[in-house]
């Protein structure tokens, strides 16, 4: 059981003079398009060039940005009368490219794996002139990452190292903690017994369908696995300005649609019908279902934190007619890409692993991002997007399909259930995490916490006796795994009545966790101005 209780906020106040600002929140919201013609991308649009439609209505662009990796980066607002002058351009960390490198252990093999990642040690070695910033992450049994987001090669390099150290889930590796191969009732490759039934047997057909049916159960488990992790990366960008992209490197998530026409000999048999009709109720239904809210759950919510999902199948592609023993089934990469697709990104594959990282490279470097101001109030539904390229020309879109209309707190909330989110964040309110003394009972570990933040970071307004600030502590708490256990949140209004806060002084938040004796677990904190949404957060990991 873990709680939190006991808070406390301790205000040290002296005299300062503060100048007080409110400000006026403009929402937009930003789509990133990429736009391809046969392969290479498209520059030299304009706004004009574009329409945008929410839920189906055509929107006006009020913003308009464009990036490519040879020229210089334009920023430009979209005057509201005919031939206004446009605003000077200023940079903007909203445009900033920020990538996270997720390697799916549970789904590669070493050989490919490695293999993939010295080709894109490669293209950073070549490429990367530190103008964006690079996290690397691993999947295993949760997500945990390696590198935190950095613009430093050595680091970057470093990292990609202690990930090829590694095994992956096909050799039974379980050597990353809290992000290793998923353990389940399979059995060493050296133990694997063969079976004992043939074609020829009278009832082969019925073992057939009983095997595929197994099989479509264990890919629906498998995908309950990797489905949360994939969601945490995505969640962990969720508060986090930028052009933000994952890069997956995976095979075969488990993500395909079920077969559910199977050959044998010279019959097809098909699976999940009854009487000749589709049989919902069947084990059949019943997997497809769990694979198809796994698709649309990591959608939505990569799209909900406008995140783009640029997926390497880094197993490379096999051909139809594989015979043996051992035959490997013809690639089918359907899933992947309906995932890049819905979400801007791309699917990146075949067996040339060079020329997929320069595919990655290229079309993510270049983009074009709409913005437009909604009509409706933050509402905290899915709204539908649709962007549509003015005029004649063989173009190919990439963009998210859509978003949640959700708060900056709302956003945050969601990235604190991820835990990567702490290392994800560019906050620039400086946020301080301490512990305690530890106190154990029976099985169970208190361990107080003390979250600081100077009073300078914080807006205060004018109150009815002085000044108060508005502020949200956020407090979660992971085990090894990556699972949340704990994602509370605590509003604080800090005033002072001489009218004035401290310059020097800390607003000190105190409170404890539970955890297990002998078990690791990360807590992640953050602190959230609601008047400027400032965030800063800090993260510890602990074991006792």
């Amino acid at each position: 059981m873990k709680s939190l209780y006991a808070a406390s906020v301790v205000l040290c106040a002296s005299a300062l003079t503060a100048q007080v600002n409110e400000s006026i929140e403009v929402r937009v919201v930003n789509v990133d398009v990429t736009v391809t013609s046969k392969g290479a991308p498209v520059r030299g649009l304009t706004a004009a060039d574009f329409e945008i439609f929410e839920d189906g209505k055509r929107q006006a662009i009020s913003n308009f940005y464009t990036s490519d990796e040879t020229r210089t980066v334009a920023a430009t607002t979209v005057p509201a009368v005919a031939g206004a002058p446009a605003e000077v351009p200023k940079p903007d960390e909203r445009f900033r490219k920020r990538v996270l490198v997720l390697v799916d252990n549970n789904h590669t093999t070493r050989h490919a794996r490695d293999g993939a990642l010295l080709q894109l040690e490669a293209m950073i070695n070549d490429r990367f002139h530190g103008d964006y910033e690079w996290s690397i992450g691993v999947i295993g049994r949760g997500v945990a990452l390696v590198l935190p987001l950095s613009s430093n090669k050595a680091a970057i390099h470093e990292a990609l190292e202690i990930i090829r150290n590694q095994g992956t889930r096909s050799e039974g590796a379980s050597t990353f903690a809290g992000a290793t191969g998923r353990e389940g009732a399979m059995l060493p490759q050296t133990t694997t017994k063969p079976t004992t039934w043939s074609i020829f047997d009278r009832d082969f057909n019925n073992r057939l369908v009983q095997a595929g049916t197994s099989d479509d159960a264990e890919r629906a488990i498998a995908s309950r696995y990797t489905t949360p992790a994939i969601i945490d990366a995505a969640r962990g960008f969720a508060s986090t300005p930028g052009r933000k992209i994952v890069f997956l490197l995976t095979g075969d998530p488990g993500l395909n649609d079920i077969e559910k026409v199977v050959q044998s000999g010279d019959r097809f048999i098909v699976r999940g019908v009854s009487m000749g009709k589709a049989d919902k109720s069947n084990e059949v239904w019943a997997a497809q279902k769990i694979i198809e809210d796994a698709r649309r759950a990591i959608i939505h919510e990569a799209n909900a934190s406008d995140v783009s999902f640029y997926i390497w199948n880094v197993q490379g592609l096999s051909p139809a007619g594989d015979v043996g023993v051992y035959a490997q089934p013809v690639t089918n990469t359907s899933a992947v890409f309906w995932l890049s697709n819905q979400t801007g990104g791309q699917l990146v594959t075949g067996n040339d692993p060079a020329q997929a990282v320069k595919t990655f490279d290229t079309v993510s470097s270049n983009f074009y991002s709409l913005g437009y101001k909604p009509t409706h109030p933050d509402d905290g539904k899915y709204h539908a997007i649709s962007v549509r390229v003015i005029g004649k020309g063989n173009y190919t879109l990439a963009y998210r399909s859509g978003y949640s209309d959700n708060s900056t707190a709302t956003q945050l909330e969601r990235a604190m259930t991820s835990p990567t989110a702490a290392a994800m964040q560019t906050g620039a309110m400086p946020v301080s995490l301490g512990l305690g003394t530890p106190a154990t009972a029976n099985d169970l570990v208190t361990v107080p916490i003390e979250i600081k933040v100077p009073f300078r970071a914080l807006q205060f307004l004018p109150s009815k006796s002085g000044v108060a600030a508005n502020v949200v502590v956020y407090v979660s708490v992971f085990n090894e795994v990556g699972k949340n256990l704990v994602a509370t949140r605590f509003p604080l209004t800090p005033g002072f009545k001489s009218g004035s806060p401290d310059a020097n002084g800390m607003l000190v938040y105190r409170n404890a966790i539970q955890i297990r004796k002998g078990e690791r677990h990360r807590v992640v904190v953050a602190v959230r101005d609601a008047i400027t949404d400032s965030v800063g957060m800090a993260t510890e990991e602990v074991k006792f």
